[in-house]
């Protein structure tokens, strides 16, 4: 049976996985039920994502190691693969409020995925208000990053109603998807990475010995916030919508990007949150933020090819246009550090900053000493196009990320058709009330506007 060896960055995931901190990630769907669907039709499409001949990779494949920690894994394809196991029917207690999805959500992405068998699960869920279903699916972080998770799953879904798709986990896709271009290897010898290594390594301490100027961020220099604490393996899970249009005309009134407001959204609610937990540090916060390197001929590879980057988040600034400039400016300055950097310097950069992350999670002392980061905001691009499922329509996609051991909140981003879809996981016992973070993210939005 061949082996596909785990990359050091995909393993790393296996290896900081606890009980407390699962390490997987994935997405809940909303659909609206098509116009005069028989009574059966739930039924139906269960059985249509249940009736699969063959399956392509990685759904089909698994982990083998033998090496405790996970060092020597790697990726086998699974003899005795059980499609019902994977795949799970499931129905929403009446009245089927959104209330009642997202406690269920939040239930299913607490528990930790089976690692005798491929890392992933699908769940179809009805009996959704509105004359709607949803769709919960989870993958392992080691599997696929969210750009390549996400791109897995709506890159084999229908662009048609009248298109009776095969499930996302068909072989029937290698036929149907358009054919990838043939990349030109580009051979380094180990000479030539050795030396992108010592620059991408010198590029690290030079960074953390960059003295602060302006609102640029150097690394590991957060502060200490209620964020910042031990997590338990209790979750809670909040989602909202917001028109793409009211974002892009924020982001020209103000001369920024989509991904400006987009982090001055979520600075504004963290500041209106901690403050109403009389916890606003005087500094300001520090966000992780994850950004892809795939080109577009990658965007179906499995595994991960991402780097991230240290934000301010400018908090302690009550002003919300000024907030933002200073969070363009800090941006601005990790943007033109990645610029200067060949990928190799990059990957040697992501391996070796975030080895105090990987290290304080596996021995225990994350949340326990001053954090790196305060928290995880990450911006997911998602398709244009209208996608449906069985004749389904669907109306919306709402990320559900991971959180860790001093980190226990995540915000994240997806773009759909006309909207940014958003998900905000995080520790139910740790964090209190994280469902008025949707609120004060509207606030924020709402200052750059006015």
């Amino acid at each position: 049976m061949t082996k596909k060896k785990l990359s050091l960055l995909d393993a790393a995931w296996l290896m900081m996985e606890t009980r407390e901190t699962p390490m997987h990630v994935g997405g809940l769907n909303l659909f609206a039920l098509p116009e005069n669907a028989p009574d059966d039709y739930m039924e139906r499409l269960f059985q249509s994502l249940l009736d699969v001949e063959a399956l392509a990779p990685p759904f089909n494949q698994k982990i083998r190691s033998r090496v405790p920690g996970g060092l020597d894994a790697g990726w086998v394809e699974d003899t005795n693969f059980d499609i019902h196991y994977h795949v799970r029917h499931a129905a929403l207690p009446r009245p089927g409020r959104v209330r009642e999805l997202l406690a269920l959500v939040s239930r299913l992405h607490a528990q930790r995925l089976d690692r005798s068998r491929p890392l992933w699960e699908f769940y179809l869920i009805e009996g959704l208000e509105g004359n709607r279903f949803a769709c919960y699916s989870k993958f392992h972080h080691a599997m696929a990053d969210g750009v390549a998770g996400t791109h897995m799953f709506q890159s084999r879904m229908a662009r048609s109603a009248n298109d009776m798709a095969p499930a996302p986990w068909s072989a029937d896709w290698t036929e149907r998807l358009p054919p990838r271009k043939k990349r030109s290897r580009v051979r380094t010898t180990f000479m030539e990475g050795l030396r992108g290594f010592g620059r991408g390594a010198g590029q690290l301490v030079q960074t953390m010995r960059q003295p602060k100027e302006g609102h640029a961020t150097a690394i590991y220099r957060a502060p200490k916030t209620i964020f910042n604490t031990r997590v338990s393996g209790a979750r809670r899970f909040a989602s909202q919508s917001w028109p793409l249009s009211r974002i892009k005309a924020a982001a020209k009134k103000h001369d920024g990007t989509v991904n400006d407001i987009f982090l001055a959204m979520c600075a504004g609610a963290m500041r209106d949150y901690l403050l109403s937990q009389d916890a606003l540090p005087e500094k300001p916060l520090v966000s992780q933020v994850p950004v892809a390197l795939r080109s577009a001929d990658q965007a179906d590879d499995a595994g991960n090819a991402i780097t991230a980057v240290q934000v301010s988040l400018a908090t302690h600034i009550a002003d919300p246009l000024e907030r933002l400039r200073a969070i363009q400016e800090s941006m601005l300055a990790v943007k033109t550090r990645l610029g200067a950097m060949k990928k190799v310097e990059i990957n040697a950069f992501t391996t070796l900053s975030n080895l105090p992350l990987s290290l304080g999670q596996v021995t225990g002392i994350s949340g326990r000493v001053n954090p790196m980061f305060n928290l995880v905001i990450s911006n997911v691009p998602g398709s244009r196009e209208t996608l449906y499922l069985h004749g389904a329509e669907l109306l919306a996609t709402y990320p559900v990320s991971l959180v860790w051991h001093g980190y226990p909140i995540n915000i994240t981003v997806l773009s759909y058709r006309d909207s940014l879809d958003f998900g905000i996981i995080a520790c139910r016992n740790t964090l209190p009330h994280i469902q008025r973070i949707l609120d004060y993210l509207e606030d924020a939005l709402a200052a750059l506007e006015a």
